[in-house]
């Protein structure tokens, strides 16, 4: 009997094992593997820092792992992430499609968020850029709770 949740066609570049589909990302449920495309990737980043990321691949060799997509060997790569003035170099030596993404690992994905937990202006949904950049320099408290009228709720 088949899974009608998985494509027989898309198998995991770790285990082999066949992939599913999961809100447009392939997942494997035997290595906790995902893959994301970069711009996925940006987006989630923003949605915790309020910064569009841009992104440096560094140390590239060619690897042994194939793309689910397109079955073309990935290379093997760290990533250098640029926030606004900050540089971040999470440690997981990634897999890399420079057409159809990133696979990561069980906890690479992890490890890449941990470096960005806390950086830009946080919760970006939505948000452009810092609330107000005149206010917040000159140490007005006030200017991070606009929400409150200024005052905090107080």
């Amino acid at each position: 009997m088949t899974d009608p949740y998985r494509d027989a066609n898309l198998v995991c570049p770790a285990c082999d094992r066949t992939l599913r589909e999961f809100r447009g990302r392939l997942v494997c449920d035997t290595c906790d593997g995902i893959m994301l495309t970069v711009d996925d990737l940006v987006a989630g980043i923003h949605d915790m820092t309020s910064v569009v990321a841009t992104f440096e691949w560094t140390h590239e060799k060619p690897g042994t792992r194939k793309c689910p997509h397109c079955r073309e060997s990935m290379s093997r790569c760290h990533v250098i992430l640029h926030l606004e003035n900050d540089l971040e170099k999470p440690k997981p030596e990634l897999d890399r499609c420079a057409t159809h993404g990133v696979w990561f690992d069980r906890e690479e994905l992890a490890k890449v968020f941990e470096k960005v937990a806390g950086k830009g202006y946080g919760g970006g949904v939505g948000r452009k850029g810092p609330m107000n950049p005149s206010r917040v320099d000159d140490g007005r408290w006030s200017a991070m709770f606009p929400y409150f009228g200024g005052r905090g709720g107080f």
